[in-house]
């Protein structure tokens, strides 16, 4: 088998060619990020209860355990 010789130009071309295609892909993908429509977020309704609280199920085990 015989190796063929590659033109070091074509090589410069090539790699050239690649580095444009992927700085052409990052500015699309950071331009399509920065249109995107904002994300609404809800509030919660009511805060969560901090501390001990009574619950219907915690009742129950109480209720449970005194027999």
């Amino acid at each position: 088998m015989s190796r063929k010789s590659v033109d070091p130009k074509s090589r410069r071309e090539f790699l050239r060619g690649l580095a444009v295609a992927g700085g052409a892909t990052a500015m699309v993908a950071v331009a399509g990020r920065s249109y995107a429509a904002p994300v609404e977020v809800k509030a919660p309704a009511k805060p969560a209860a901090k501390g001990y609280h009574e619950t219907p199920h915690i009742r129950t085990y109480y209720d449970k355990a005194r027999i």
